[in-house]
């Protein structure tokens, strides 16, 4: 077996429509997966432009500078993947066919817009999910794609879109794309393996599509049939399921799905061999009822998952090591004895650059405050979310990206604090990793800290988040736009500061708790220190593998403290040295 892994290889979303979601409303969830990649909140203003303003045009993954393209008359605010009409964008990479690939290429030959740079000038023009699919393909059209397959989720107030799209590579300028709506009442997930199958006869209601989606496929031999052929399958076709498809992507929407959906859309069981990656014929659904209504917190927890209590979960075998880590440091495949192996991709991955769950809210809200991210840096299972509307038009310095997306050049220029390769405290991705690096090599014992400790800070984000939509609301609604976008500014600048505040105590808390293994408590009866050090305790399952693979190596010979290695008689107590492991300095 041998095992080709990508860069493609990153983020999931759960896309939830109003109907499937305990407050009515629309939700994505997107965690952008890439070991290399820094998180920041990147952000562009909006704006009216002169007649013939162009804009750079930067690749999101790469940093190269792709070219230029004309500026409409008029953009929106864009806080993150959120802009002030109540619009949000998320996406997973899925790569596709590799000779439709156009990573790599810019201006030069003829394609200007990555999958990164599309959402972010997208959300600067479109105002609903349906205007987003019109500009994104419209765009890439005109201007050319300079990426391989995507999957992006989009949503407005009322509806909930997934839209797959490939290049054409050196064939042709543009893309081929098919967009379904998610129906009402049901969730759907992706994690970089195209799950869209037949979907003719297209339907304008629930589902656009490039007119030339079959008849592409056909001219180069990707597909025979006609162009109304309702049984092609654009997976299929342009993606084809692979055991790296199954196993590393299709594996985190089964697991999703077995959490959540009601029995009559899903079998986990009946599924269980293609997300294994050892029958890739029993495809997944689309679309499921949840079981119950979907709260933000519960979307949360699936994007924080680590196949807990599953066939796939990594807490239970010896690589989990004593404290049961869901995490492997050697990658996703390895190989013994000619043999290949991989390591299971859960969700709440450590190398998270961000991530975030998004609400749109009901048009009822003013547009600024329709769209609200709640964002975090780094891990999703162990960073604070800070509510962020989409019209807010600035974060805490912390999270602060400008409109760098990224790229260290960009940062450097502007002083914004941190990158990959520039520790700062003054990062709240660097201080989310710090917690979340605390926990993954003490994970029985610093986990439920830093879960209680997001619980606490959640819940003050969520009074804050109230306190905030009652003012900026009654002073949009009164025409005073100015001071509601002051009050939401203001809003996700203090819930920023707060953040990295509260996550560099944690971390502070964390080092004195747990440093050199040991679990360090308050002793006021300790007159030196003020504190006692405590062992970590192991369960017996992991003494038994310990037992398992070195024998009696450490088996201590004969009744501890009675007799001795030559049998000799015990020793009257009168004549029994103290043991060793009461002297502090042995035990340590």
């Amino acid at each position: 077996l041998t095992l080709s892994l990508s860069s493609a290889l990153g983020c999931s979303n759960i896309l939830v429509s109003g109907g499937a979601a305990a407050d009515g409303h629309s939700h994505v969830s997107y965690n952008a997966d890439d070991a290399n990649l820094y998180g920041a909140l990147s952000h562009w203003p909006a704006a009216s432009h002169a007649n013939g303003s162009q804009r750079d045009i930067y690749s999101w993954d790469l940093g190269i500078y792709l070219g230029r393209i004309p500026q409409p008359p008029r953009t929106f605010n864009v806080m993150g993947n959120a802009n002030d009409q109540g619009l949000v964008i998320g996406e997973t990479t899925h790569g596709g066919l590799g000779v439709l690939s156009n990573v790599g290429k810019t201006w030069v030959n003829g394609t200007v817009l990555d999958y990164g740079q599309l959402i972010w000038v997208t959300l600067q023009r479109a105002r609903t999910a349906r205007e987003a699919i019109e500009t994104m393909t419209t765009l890439a059209n005109t201007y050319g794609y300079a990426s391989d397959m995507e999957g992006f989720s989009i949503a407005d107030a009322n509806e909930v879109w997934y839209m797959e799209m490939i290049a054409k590579g050196s064939f042709e300028k543009g893309v081929v794309w098919v967009a379904l709506k998610v129906p009402d009442g049901y969730v759907s997930a992706h994690a970089n393996q195209a799950r869209i199958t037949t979907f003719q006869p297209c339907d304008p209601k629930d589902c656009m599509a490039a007119p030339d989606v079959v008849s592409f496929a056909a001219k180069h031999g990707f597909f025979k049939g006609e162009p109304d052929d309702p049984t092609f399958s654009f997976s299929d076709v342009y993606d084809p399921v692979t055991f790296e498809g199954a196993r590393f992507c299709e594996a985190r929407v089964w697991y999703i799905f077995s959490q959540i959906a009601d029995p009559r859309d899903f079998d986990a069981a009946a599924h269980l061999a293609y997300a294994k990656g050892e029958d890739l014929t029993a495809r997944m659904p689309l679309f499921v009822r949840p079981r119950e209504r979907l709260s933000r917190s519960r979307i949360h927890e699936l994007m924080a998952h680590h196949f807990e209590a599953s066939w796939f979960d990594p807490a239970k075998d010896v690589g989990a090591d004593a404290e049961h880590s869901p995490y492997r440091w050697n990658g996703l495949s390895w190989e013994y004895k000619g043999e290949g192996y991989v390591n299971e991709r859960v969700v709440g991955t450590q190398y998270t650059a961000w991530h975030f769950v998004a609400t749109v809210r009901s048009e009822a809200v003013p547009a600024p405050m329709r769209a609200v991210l709640w964002w975090g840096a780094d891990d999703h299972s162990y960073s604070p979310k800070i509510p962020v509307h989409g019209g807010a038009t600035a974060v805490h310095a912390s999270y602060d990206d400008a409109n760098c997306t990224g790229r260290v050049a960009c940062r450097r220029a502007l002083g914004l604090p941190g990158s990959v390769t520039d520790f700062s405290f003054e990062s709240a991705w660097w201080t989310s990793t710090l917690v979340a690096d605390q926990v993954y090599t003490r994970t029985d014992r610093a986990a439920p800290v830093v879960l209680s400790k997001k619980a606490q800070f959640d819940a003050e984000m969520v009074a804050a988040l109230e306190a905030t939509d009652v003012a900026a609301a009654a002073a949009l609604s009164a025409g005073k736009h100015e001071e509601g976008i002051a009050l939401l500014t203001e809003h996700a600048t203090s819930c920023g500061a707060k953040a990295s505040a509260a996550w560099a105590a944690l971390w502070r808390q964390l080092i004195v708790s747990f440093v050199d293994g040991r679990i360090t408590k308050p002793d006021p009866s300790n007159h030196v220190t003020g504190a006692t050090k405590a062992s970590a305790r192991f369960t017996d399952a992991w003494k038994e593998k310990v037992v398992a693979d070195t024998g009696d190596k450490y088996k201590v010979p004969g009744a501890y403290g009675v007799e001795l290695r030559n049998n000799r008689k015990p020793v009257e107590a009168a004549h029994r040295a103290i043991s060793k492991l009461k002297i502090k300095g042995v035990v340590g």
